[in-house]
């Protein structure tokens, strides 16, 4: 399972809900401890809000839980260290015997058993760090932090990769570190250093800093449970049987341990889309007074035109009604205002509706439009849809970079076939080829996966080629008149060069040699150079800047608001519409 950036901003701004009306003052001061905030008296007056199962329960659960544990980077050269204290040592030993295998037979013609590996300069011991979200289930994937141990001689952790590691929960007192004992993840995978950073004095630490883009596995579900404002077991009990109701399962979603506490348990089908879930179920209306549901719809429709009204919190009030809903609200996907009609369509697209996607694509194709990116989200997530699939690709060839880049982005996750993938040196990186017939663009992720996407047809080098990486692991040259790349692979332990390496000018092979794991098959035919992400996408963006190569260079932006545009906060925070 992953969990995307996108929903775990969503998670973390859950933590900042509603205080429920009428607490007492302690209650108040309790919650905002907790992070929760008052509402406004307008929120509180919306019929999104009336009669919901938000209206008087809360999260608990959902702050970040902090894990760390240590491991050993390998693959460094002379750029490691093998010094590490007894007590650290003596503990990676035994994580090192507990997730591999270094009992059996040899490595290559060496022994080799953790203790050599500590002491070795081709290995670092580093400190392993990742935030587990709130609300993760078992099997999320997340990004991992990874620092050489400090006082120790390692100069650098470019090109290294992390032995399975174990990271535990802790938490920081004013003695040190304290962990828990309790295992939450497991880390592993190639290093990604920033790639950019090289010369700038301002990122001389860089080396030593890197990061596991999605390498952290979680290995148990975090607990969550709603919490009243008001201890009733009675409500406790309604609040069960409406959310179990809604989302009838084998395992109960909604358990009533107590007066107070409800166990929430996430469906399996939304384990892709945390956020959303938790926000729907806060959205269940919990009345069931005759006519309710019809009423309350109508009064949502007249709602969602108020251009002031919390829309997100309207959208997934509709969603909570179900589809009965749909012949009301399939009457605003054409609404003049956009703010009307992407709200209408995200709840309509929800629930099945295939008009709703044409209403989403519409938004999404509007230049200027304030929904585009958030058209294109939800696009991404209207499962079985087909024509939310033609509309993504249709944005492939966009104009902008950035919506060419998010629709992209939705078609890998709708799993699209438009979409050729071929995964390079394991779990090095994924290549991506999108036939477009627009400007050839390359476009490489740094958050969440490593792909690198080729936008466009005919992706070649132009020689003259000329390319030095900073840590002078290989060059790439060809002259005017050569019709081949030729390369030279240096390895850092020895200074050893290998021969010169010819390299087809088609981009898309070049990569492959590039990222493929070292080899040579059986006609002596050099297949991979088992270089690492990060160096590869330093030397594309070089060749692409330097005209070397037909096509732009795109980097993932470093915030996903820069990417999937500004959003007004509206409602309760947790929506992620």
């Amino acid at each position: 399972m992953k969990l995307h950036t996108r929903t775990l901003l969503s998670i973390a701004c859950l933590s900042t809900l509603c205080i429920i009306p009428g607490c007492t003052v302690d209650d108040a001061k309790k919650k905002m401890d907790l992070g929760v905030s008052p509402i406004s008296p307008a929120l509180a007056k919306s019929a999104a809000f009336r009669d919901t199962i938000g209206s008087c329960a809360y999260y608990e659960g959902l702050a970040p839980q902090r894990a760390r544990g240590y491991g050993l980077v390998v693959g460094l050269g002379k750029n490691g260290s093998g010094e590490c204290p007894r007590a650290i040592r003596d503990q990676l030993i035994q994580s090192l015997y507990k997730q591999h295998k270094f009992s059996g037979g040899p490595v290559g013609e060496w022994q080799i058993k953790p203790e050599q590996l500590i002491d070795d300069p081709d290995t670092a011991v580093v400190v392993v760090r990742a935030d587990i979200p709130g609300a993760v289930v078992e099997g999320t994937r997340v990004d991992v932090y990874v620092t050489a141990l400090p006082g120790t001689k390692a100069k650098s952790l470019r090109g290294g990769r992390l032995f399975t590691t174990e990271l535990e929960s802790y938490r920081e007192t004013p003695s040190g570190i304290l962990p828990s004992g309790t295992v939450v993840a497991k880390a592993s995978g190639p290093l990604l250093l920033n790639p950019f950073a090289e010369g700038d004095a301002a990122t001389q630490s860089a080396p030593l800093e890197a990061t596991i883009v999605g390498g952290g596995r979680c290995t148990k579900a975090r607990d969550l449970r709603l919490v009243l404002g008001s201890a009733s077991y009675g409500l406790a009990q309604k609040i069960q049987d409406r959310i179990n109701n809604r989302f009838p399962k084998e395992r109960k979603v909604a358990d009533a341990i107590s007066p107070s506490y409800i166990d929430i348990h996430i469906p399996k089908e939304f384990h892709d889309d945390t956020g959303h879930f938790l926000a729907l179920l806060r959205s269940l209306f919990l009345t069931s007074e005759p006519n309710f549901e019809g009423m309350r719809a109508k009064a949502l429709a007249e709602e969602l035109v108020i251009p002031n009204a919390p829309h997100d919190l309207i959208a997934l009030a509709l969603e909570g009604l179900g589809q009965a809903v749909i012949p009301l609200i399939s009457n605003l996907y054409s609404h003049q205002s956009d703010h009307v009609s992407f709200h209408a369509a995200v709840a309509g697209s929800r629930l099945g509706d295939h008009l709703a996607v044409d209403a989403l694509a519409l938004q999404a194709r509007k230049i200027q439009g304030e929904f585009r990116f958030k058209a294109i989200r939800a696009m991404a997530q209207a499962k079985g849809m087909a024509n939310a699939s033609i509309a993504l690709r249709e944005l492939l060839e966009d104009d902008d970079p950035r919506i060419q880049a998010a629709a992209y982005e939705a078609l890998v996750e709708r799993r699209d076939a438009v979409v050729r993938s071929k995964s390079l040196g394991g779990d090095n990186f994924t290549l991506d080829l999108i036939p477009t017939h627009n400007a050839n663009r390359v476009y490489a992720k740094r958050s969440q996966s490593r792909r690198i996407a080729l936008f466009g047809e005919d992706h070649l080098c132009d020689p003259p080629v000329h390319y030095v990486s900073p840590d002078g692991s290989f060059t790439v040259n060809a002259l005017p008149e050569d019709k081949q790349l030729t390369l030279i692979r240096v390895a850092l332990a020895d200074d050893t060069r290998s021969p010169p390496i010819p390299a087809p000018l088609n981009l898309s092979r070049l990569i492959e040699l590039l990222g493929n794991d070292a080899d040579i098959d059986a006609d002596g035919q050099v297949t991979g150079l088992g270089l690492d992400y990060g160096s590869i996408i330093r030397a594309l963006q070089h060749l692409c800047e330097d005209r070397s190569i037909n096509a732009s260079f795109m980097l993932e932006q470093p915030n996903a608001a820069e990417l999937f545009g500004p959003t007004r906060p509206q409602g309760r925070p947790e929506s992620e519409l």
